[in-house]
């Protein structure tokens, strides 16, 4: 075994333990990416940043390009998390549009901008596309299963339901994105305008829907 081939195995290793190092590297990429952009951000600023060296980058990820995916697993995560609701099948449609709908829209703002590069780079990496596509793919048949199980004499979509989350998820995910350095009255304005537009989208039964 070569020195080289030696030291590629220690950093696979180290690579496949999700340790306190290789966290705070991710923090600190996630942190330059928000801050620079993806193409402004370097090994360099990464390693900076988390108060390490080079050398350690590449002891725990290959690339910039690695980084930034796994920053984009864990956005992932986040964002699919919100929309896990406890209880959902006995809860009013008006809670769980208005619960889920805030707190997608919440995660998102959370991580600055780089929804909005995720979304990007997802045009131009397989990789990230994979990861993107298959979140947004989930999520929106989750719903659209959700609104085709509920009964029928509580809601009338405007249209079928899988068009409609489609329509809805490009709405919320490409609108909040927008909003990732907002002022905060800015943010609760898009959310409060968005939860309106899928209550009227979603044709919740007017008096169903409890006071704001």
């Amino acid at each position: 075994m070569t020195t080289s081939d030696a030291q590629e195995r220690a950093r696979a290793n180290r690579r496949e333990t999700s340790g306190p190092r290789r966290e705070e590297l991710l923090a600190a990429a996630a942190a330059c990416f928000d801050d620079l952009g993806y193409t402004a951000t370097t090994v360099e600023l990464i390693a900076a940043r988390a108060q390490t060296s080079r050398p350690t980058f590449y002891a725990y990820l290959r690339s910039k390009d690695e980084a930034f995916l796994a920053v984009t697993e864990q956005v992932c995560a986040q964002l699919e998390s919100t929309q896990q609701l406890d209880g959902i099948e006995s809860l009013p449609p008006v809670t769980v549009l208005r619960s889920t709908t805030r707190a997608f829209a919440e995660a998102i703002f959370a991580n600055g901008s780089l929804v909005a590069q995720i979304d990007s780079r997802a045009g131009v990496d397989p990789d990230v596309d994979a990861l993107w596509s298959t979140l947004r793919r989930r999520l929106e048949r989750r719903f659209t299963n959700y609104l085709s199980g509920l009964d029928p004499a509580t809601i009338d979509p405007c249209v079928p339901p899988q068009q409609l989350v489609s329509m809805l998820s490009d709405s919320i995910v490409r609108g909040a994105a927008r909003l990732g350095h907002a002022p905060d009255e800015d943010r609760e304005q898009f959310i409060n305008d968005h939860i309106r537009l899928t209550e009227r989208a979603v044709g919740v039964v007017a008096d169903s829907r409890p006071e704001p």
